[in-house]
């Protein structure tokens, strides 16, 4: 009835309602919790109006939820209390875990902790703690109201005392949420001590995820490789800083990778670095990685870890690290494997060894192009190619010179000496019409051949006789 009545009619029936949550509230009902949730998604309004009573009938879900250990009423209690999120009730959680994680006694409950009935039983203590800190991601996602803040160094602490705790799952959990729904705000946090360029007024004051993760790789599991992967994955390994320590999370696995429990998302993690940091990090230890995975692929071809990390190598791009082409093609071939990392080598290696053709065009009708262009060059007279010193200014053009038919000498002859050299040659020669350029001061440079005279010589000549 709930999911089918409209939100104006239960608007209508607000006494009804509260009457019900109050008949609920009194002990734990599974199905008045599910009525209070589609209450909470169909009518938001009904929790500000009974938030009291709410609020009570979500208590008795986690308490329930806590005792029983069901993983659906561990889920309905944490999407009830998230449902509900506010600056308040978040407060309050984050003071709950920090009273549950700090293995303090509980005397007096105040109103800074969740009044729950199974806060100080120590028999209780575990698997509140789980369920608290599942509480805690489901609540960020529901986060989203305006004007709801929550403080991330205390947030970041508290996710640091659960993973050394015995709730480590959940807390690796609740910190893969907050990298989710906090996005690039918990950045600062997330980059270890050592990165200086980060410029954040909270890089001294707070604790760095990466390098508390870093710690407790002397005792690898599942919970924190996928932590570790995820962060790489989400941010980046060069915004992680996560490829500083590429090196050290590879020699931090006691044996070969496909025999891991956490296998998969070792090789998540190395091959991210691999093709997001391959200018950061030293062709050294890509050099001694890549040794190792050639050798492990070859002895296992049809493992879905080496693939991967082999076709991760074959695109790495840095020209100190020589490409393993030659191992990754006879991989490919030798693998039976069908998963995707299978096909991307393969399309990889084909690709890395194709042979280049330089040109793709039909050999026939490149030479008759050619042909056709030397013919064409070659019909081309050199007069058509006009000299850039021939070409005239405007100025000259308008004057349009007389043109010089033979050209002998431009010195200024005397007019004796030209008389009497006319009169010489008139016998033997034609006479020689030279017919000047007006305002052209040009020198002409007459090359004589052996034997022939130049016209100073000839002029001597004339003046001895």
């Amino acid at each position: 009835m709930v999911i089918k009545s409209s939100p104006q009619s239960l608007r209508s029936v607000q006494s009804r309602l509260a009457n019900r949550f109050a008949q609920i509230s009194d002990r734990f009902h599974l199905a008045g919790s599910l009525f209070t949730r589609e209450m909470l998604v169909k009518n938001p309004q009904s929790g500000d109006l009974h938030a009291v009573i709410v609020h009570r009938i979500i208590l008795n879900s986690i308490d329930a939820a806590a005792q029983s250990g069901d993983p659906t009423l561990r889920a309905l209690s944490a999407e009830l209390f998230g449902l509900r999120v506010s600056q308040q009730n978040l407060a309050t959680l984050l003071n709950t875990l920090d009273v549950v994680l700090g293995n303090n006694r509980l005397k007096n409950q105040n109103s800074d902790v969740l009044q729950l009935k199974t806060l100080g039983v120590s028999s209780y203590r575990s698997s509140l703690t789980s369920l608290l800190f599942e509480i805690l991601a489901v609540s960020l996602g529901f986060s989203t109201k305006a004007g709801l803040t929550i403080d991330r160094k205390d947030v970041i602490r508290i996710i640091e005392l659960g993973i050394n705790s015995e709730s480590r799952s959940e807390a690796f959990s609740c910190l893969r949420s907050l990298c989710i729904n906090a996005k690039y705000s918990i950045l600062p946090m997330v980059s270890s001590a050592s990165d200086r360029h980060i410029p954040s007024p909270l890089f001294f004051q707070i604790p760095r995820i990466v390098s508390t993760l870093i710690a407790s790789l002397e005792s690898p599991d599942v919970d924190l490789m996928k932590t570790l992967a995820f962060i790489s994955k989400t941010y980046g390994p060069v915004t992680s800083t996560l490829y500083k320590h590429f090196y050290v999370i590879f020699t931090a696995l006691k044996q070969p990778i496909h025999q891991l429990e956490y296998g998969s998302h070792v090789a998540d993690l190395l091959a991210n670095c691999i093709e997001s940091a391959a200018g950061v990090i030293k062709p050294e230890v890509f050099l001694t990685v890549q040794k190792a995975v050639c050798e492990s692929s070859i002895m296992h071809p049809d493992s879905s870890i080496y693939l991967q990390l082999l076709s991760a190598f074959l695109s790495l791009n840095n020209e100190f690290v020589p490409s393993p082409l030659h191992v990754a093609r006879s991989v490919s071939a030798r693998t039976r494997s069908k998963c995707e990392y299978a096909h991307r080598l393969r399309a990889l290696s084909n690709v890395a060894s194709r042979p280049r053709t330089t040109d793709l065009a039909n050999v026939k009708a490149m030479k008759t192009l050619i042909l056709n262009e030397e013919a064409t060059i070659r019909d081309e007279s050199p007069e058509d190619i006009e000299d850039p010193e021939d070409v005239e200014s405007p100025d000259e053009q308008e004057e349009e010179p007389m043109e010089v038919i033979h050209v002998v000498e431009e010195k200024k002859i005397p007019e004796e000496v030209t008389a009497s050299r006319k009169k010489k040659n008139s016998e033997s020669a034609p006479v020689v019409v030279v017919k000047k350029k007006p305002k052209v001061t040009k020198e002409v440079k007459t090359d004589l051949l052996e034997g022939e005279a130049s016209v100073d010589d000839i002029l001597n000549l004339f003046e001895m006789d």
